[in-house]
């Protein structure tokens, strides 16, 4: 139960005293009346936003979990592929070093 204080008869004397004729006041009052009522929440809402809110929550970190698994398997590829990379070049520069090596040995 919503507990909300708007004093209708005391709207309607200031609307009064303002200009407004008594049907004017009255209409004016019972418009912002209905819209003061319509707009409260209640604990009902509160709790369905809880609700809502920590599903979204519990959602949103599976998500997240998921992108940083796959994110975590997608690094160690390229890693392993940086690996191979890497001890072809150092492969490379040693037969390249053994052979000048070599050469060098011919020629002096």
């Amino acid at each position: 139960m919503v507990a909300l204080l708007f004093y209708t008869h005391k709207a309607v004397k200031d609307l009064q005293e303002a200009g407004f004729d008594e049907a004017q006041a009255e209409a004016v009052v019972a418009t912002v009346g209905t819209a003061i009522i319509g707009n409260v929440a209640t604990k009902q809402d509160v709790a369905d936003a809880r609700i809502d809110t920590k599903q979204d929550v519990a959602e949103a970190r599976n998500e997240s979990k998921s992108d940083i698994q796959k994110l975590g398997g997608d690094l160690r590829s390229e890693m392993q592929a940086m690996e191979l990379r890497i001890t072809l070049r150092m492969g490379g520069l040693i037969v390249a070093g053994v052979a000048l090596i070599i050469a060098l040995d011919k020629l002096l």
